[in-house]
């Protein structure tokens, strides 16, 4: 008995110990973990984001203006994350990503994410999908910075940038007013010609002044706008400036709300600051989507500094006069502005249905180009096996059935996209098929930087024309006929050729085949849809050969 009390005791700090360690992440009140998406709505790589005990706040959504796949996460003295990634399972050997310390370090460079957490069953929200590990990080003190792709599209990178450092106090090196230098009332084009040559034009114009601390300012039209300067942060963007006018006809006034910096400076319009009244000017962060896990207060760091306005000048009208003014006016420019805002929603709607219009009619007539391009290659090829049991060769009749057999279940597919590896099966084939008819000989290569297994083109591209190249290229020249099909990268270029050394023929001539014809008709249809990548055909024909190029520009 002695025996298993000890055995208790020794076993339980291991056991308290244990236990200590699975929970260093945050969960919810039920024990289910608590994750944050951090990956910006419209991005097609949702990541996730769980946070340990110690972590006092979090802020996960904080977006950057220009870049719609960019997300900022802030983090309150936190100590390790743990990142994780929702995946297809059909997509996961086609997603990259890389995880950087500090703008310098990385921690992972460019890994395929490897690690399944949790794999959804079939009637779950997401079947068929694995949650994927993209690893713990100590966090102390640092910014991670989480970028993501998927192949082909490396361009598109989406990346979350994770700050676990103190939101610093924004400390206001340069506050000043803007005036208008000079009075140019009455003075001739060519009289302010000539004192802008001798005195500069930004001279001319503006005259920086200086603005103190509870400093007095009197209106005036002279004053064009008040520029603030802060000592950079490295994350302005979340850096709201709040103006506030306090006066005697309206006891609090917010006039002005921004965060629009330019470098480390915001320049403020004196259209905001023209009414007489106590102003108070305050810059402080703005965290979005703010969870305080914890119930612990955060107090933000804030700067302020105030200024007085007043009015001197002469007033044309009582107050009730302007009143009436302003609302006759107000009226007046809000309706203009409602008929002119519902005019442009109106063409903004018109013009994003036509675009979408035409882009589903480009689908529908590309479908139907594909429609008829399936029984154009089905006709040839059971033309070709009618050909081979006429001249009584079964055994070839047989083979091509084979190969005949495996082929029309690759053409009658109607996926848009297949892989070059794909493709390339697809031409080997055909040209077996068509080689026990001819006996020709060919060769199909790729360039060796190609990534043939994940760089995708539409499905049947080069099969019409290699079936031009056997039937008016090589058929007749038997064993003495050659082709040459090549994938060939050309800094983002993809270019497919094929070359035979047939007789040739005249590109202008148009001809009685439907396949040619069908072909280029599909790329003219695929422009209208892939507008960035555009499909530049090009046939070159003579007497030794004809060579057929189609380059899929900035498809890499």
């Amino acid at each position: 008995m002695k025996k298993i009390i000890y055995f208790f005791l020794f076993c339980l700090p291991l056991l308290c110990f244990s236990q200590e360690k699975n929970d260093i992440f945050l969960s919810e009140a039920n024990g289910n973990p608590t994750y944050y998406r951090i990956s910006r709505p419209n991005s097609d790589c949702p990541v996730l984001l769980r946070v340990d005990e110690k972590t006092k706040w979090i802020s996960f959504s904080n977006h950057e203006s220009g870049d719609t796949l960019k997300n900022n996460v802030f983090l309150g003295e936190a100590k390790t994350i743990h990142l994780e990634m929702r995946i297809h399972k059909d997509s996961l050997r086609y997603y990259r990503y890389s995880v950087i310390k500090n703008d310098s370090v990385y921690l992972v460079d460019d890994a395929i994410p490897r690690k399944i957490n949790f794999k959804w069953p079939k009637g779950s929200d997401f079947p068929e999908y694995f949650t994927m590990s993209l690893g713990d990080y100590n966090v102390v003190g640092k910014k991670i910075v989480v970028k993501i792709y998927k192949l082909p599209q490396k361009f598109k990178v989406n990346t979350i940038v994770i700050y676990n450092q103190p939101l610093l106090l924004p400390k206001v090196l340069t506050k000043s007013l803007f005036l208008e230098s000079i009075n140019t009332k009455g003075l001739s084009v060519s009289e302010i010609t000539k004192m802008m040559i001798k005195r500069g034009r930004e001279s001319f114009f503006l005259k920086r002044q200086p603005l103190n601390d509870g400093e007095t300012i009197t209106i005036s039209d002279s004053i064009k706008l008040m520029s603030i300067g802060i000592e950079n942060t490295g994350v302005n963007f979340i850096y709201k400036v709040k103006i506030t006018r306090y006066g005697s006809d309206y006891p609090e006034e917010t006039v002005l709300t921004t965060s629009d910096w330019d470098n480390s400076y915001i320049s403020v319009d004196a259209e905001y600051f023209k009414k007489p009244g106590n102003y108070m000017v305050t810059i402080a962060p703005e965290l979005r989507s703010l969870d305080i896990p914890r119930g612990a207060s955060l107090t933000l760091p804030l700067t302020s500094f105030n200024f007085i306005v007043i009015d001197k000048r002469a007033k044309l009208f009582t107050a009730k006069e302007l009143f009436l003014i302003s609302i006759i006016i107000g009226g007046f420019v809000g309706l203009i502005s409602v008929l002119i805002l519902n005019n442009r929603k109106k063409r903004a709607a018109t013009q994003l249905a036509q675009k979408s219009q035409e882009k589903e009619i480009a689908k529908l007539q590309l479908e139907s180009v594909r429609s008829q391009l399936n029984p154009h290659f089905l006709f040839n090829a059971l033309a070709g096996i009618q050909n081979l049991m006429n001249k009584n060769e079964v055994d070839n009749a047989n083979r091509y059935l084979t190969k005949f057999a495996r082929l029309t279940r690759n053409v009658l597919d109607h996926k848009d996209l297949i892989s070059l590896t794909a493709e390339k099966m697809l031409l080997d084939d055909y040209l077996q098929m068509e080689q026990l008819r001819f006996g020709f000989q060919y060769n199909i290569s790729a360039s060796p930087d190609l990534d043939v297994e994940n760089i995708e083109i539409p499905a049947m591209l080069l099969q019409p024309f290699l079936e031009n190249a056997v039937k008016y290229g090589v058929a007749e020249k038997g064993s003495n006929g050659q082709i040459e099909i090549n994938f060939i990268k050309v800094d983002a270029d993809l270019i497919l050729s094929i070359t035979d050394n047939g007789t040739g023929f005249d590109t202008a001539k148009n001809y009685d085949g439907l396949g040619l014809a069908l072909s280029k008709n599909r790329i003219s249809l695929l422009n209208s849809i892939y507008k960035e990548t555009l499909f530049m055909l090009d046939i070159q024909s003579g007497g030794n050969g004809t060579t057929v190029k189609i380059t899929l520009t900035q498809w890499l």
